[in-house]
């Protein structure tokens, strides 16, 4: 089990996993489960069921907005550049990603 969680974390330069990628999975995640609260709270047969599920989403959705956040502060995520450098930025990621891989 060491020795798989130290290839996951290692310090070579190879893909690991690392806390920008927790948050993209975290991110991830919440998304699933938001879409998957607001499906259940709109099909859901009593106020109450309802009500329980909107809480959820609305947990989900804060939870959501606090990694956003995180993730901007870090850096990780920049929403605010024009558009062309978005592209740059992804692109820049994708080689890495695909780099990384090989």
């Amino acid at each position: 089990m060491a020795n798989i969680l130290q290839n996951m974390l290692g310090n070579d330069d190879d893909f690991k996993i690392n806390d920008q990628i927790i948050a993209n999975d975290t991110l991830a995640g919440l998304k699933g489960a938001s879409m998957a609260y607001l499906g259940a709270t709109l099909e859901s047969a009593t106020p109450e069921v309802r009500r329980i599920y909107s809480d959820f989403l609305t947990q989900c959705i804060l939870a959501h907005e606090g990694m956003t956040g995180l993730a901007i502060k870090k850096g990780w995520y920049k929403p605010y550049l024009s558009p062309e450098e978005q592209i740059t930025e992804t692109f820049k990621q994708s080689q890495w990603v695909l780099n990384a891989n090989t």
